[in-house]
């Protein structure tokens, strides 16, 4: 049984963890950490790694808990995160298959964080034909495992084989990205990546 942060666009480690996990739970009074998976997905783009990140609303000096974090809906990021996407992934096999959805994610007015961070859960439940009965802790319990910044983000522990990736033609494969990269060129065969071998 583990906890785990509330996540954007997860990556492949994170979702490969949290549905090994058959009593996994989201943490959703821990303090908001900026910079981390809860806001930030890494997509590949023709010129390497792109962050995108989703802005919050805060206040100075107040640590917020998880589950009153605010989304920013001001400024262009919703079009910027789609356009990049696009750009990255309109040649990819499965786009044309999962591109309303994840534009839907995107654009969808939620108010939390942790709402539109469900969705892409929500979404993976339905690709992988595998129903979550999503849990979030009542009270704080903390993140199990890695606490640090970049938990779930790192490319250098790779021990799955590599999928074809868009600009992998010329370029080397780059491991752990967003469910975003592993959908657009996987599709449903995804599974392959997330589940465990017996499922």
């Amino acid at each position: 049984m583990s906890v785990f942060p509330t996540a954007y666009f997860p990556s492949i480690a994170y979702l490969r963890s949290f549905f090994h996990d058959k009593e996994a739970r989201i943490e959703m009074h821990e303090h908001f950490q900026k910079q981390t998976i809860r806001t930030r997905c890494e997509i590949l783009t023709a010129n390497g790694i792109l962050r995108l990140s989703i802005p919050t609303l805060h206040e100075s000096g107040r640590k917020i808990p998880m589950n009153e974090v605010k989304i920013d809906h001001s400024g262009t990021w919703k079009n910027d995160h789609w356009r990049a996407i696009t750009s990255a992934y309109a040649l990819a096999p499965y786009y044309d298959d999962y591109a309303f959805e994840m534009k839907e994610i995107i654009f969808a007015n939620d108010v939390f964080l942790w709402e539109k961070n469900a969705r892409c859960l929500r979404l993976m439940e339905t690709v992988l034909d595998k129903p979550l009965s999503i849990q979030y802790t009542e009270s704080f319990e903390g993140i199990s495992g890695d606490q640090s910044k970049n938990a779930y983000l790192k490319h250098d522990q790779w021990e799955q084989e590599d999928y074809q990736q868009v600009f992998s033609y010329d370029k080397a494969f780059s491991p752990n990205l967003s469910m975003v990269d592993l959908l657009f060129n996987e599709g449903p065969f995804c599974r392959k990546w997330i589940l465990p071998s017996e499922d």
